[in-house]
């Protein structure tokens, strides 16, 4: 596998870097499904593979309104979240880090490139992630779901990420592994790279560079 730096695959230097955390800082989405099944199991309600795929990327809000209308549950979106949160913290712990994580995050903080995570998952989940990884001190903005009025596919959190950065849309770098998630980067006026996983693999992935692992990438020159 050969690595290329980030501005030779995109066409420009980022000055900052923001990752999604679910599929590309770790393959959380096996724990976040296992999570969701034990609490709809619960209901006497299964949801496909497929099902969930169209899920991944989607704010938490509007997964669960979609549940809750698919298999007709009577609880409130709050007690669904954070019955899941309780379900998800313990399996996330213990998540390995996506392969060339580690070795890309340290080479762009190296070259000064400024870092964030915008993810939809709620902060516990995040910050669970990211001690896990040993990358709770790596980024300079960290932020969740919650934190936006509109989730993903909407612009919202990579919007506010920029804003906390101090860094211009147009001068960022989107890694993101869902349709949803690229599509939000991408309203939002930023440059992407996609990332295939087991769960988007299947799905159109628009973005300027598509990679199979993070392993092929490497800070600017």
């Amino acid at each position: 596998m050969e690595q290329q730096s980030l501005d030779t695959v995109v066409g420009f230097r980022p000055v900052a870097v923001i990752f999604d955390m679910d599929g590309v800082l770790a393959d959380t989405e096996p724990r976040n499904e296992q999570a969701l099944t034990t609490v709809l199991a619960r209901r006497g309600a299964r949801m496909t593979e497929d099902e969930y795929r169209g899920l991944v990327g989607q704010s938490n809000e509007t997964s669960w309104a979609w549940m809750i209308r698919r298999f007709g549950l009577t609880d409130a979106p709050a007690d669904l979240q954070d019955e899941y949160v309780r379900e998800v913290l313990p399996l996330l712990s213990t998540v390995p880090p996506s392969p060339g994580i580690g070795a890309l995050v340290g080479e762009l903080r190296a070259s000064g490139i400024r870092l964030a995570v915008a993810s939809s998952s709620p902060r516990p989940a995040v910050e669970t992630v990211l001690e896990a990884l040993g990358l709770a001190s790596a980024f300079d903005v960290v932020v969740s779901g919650e934190e936006v009025a509109a989730g993903k596919p909407a612009p919202d959190i990579f919007r506010l990420a920029a804003k906390r950065l101090d860094v211009a849309p147009s001068r960022c770098l989107v890694i993101e592994d869902s349709p949803h998630g690229l599509e939000a980067a991408r309203r939002a006026g930023m440059h992407t790279i996609a990332l295939r996983t087991r769960y988007t693999s299947g799905q159109a992935l628009r973005a300027d560079v598509v990679v199979d692992s993070l392993e092929e990438l490497g800070a600017p020159e």
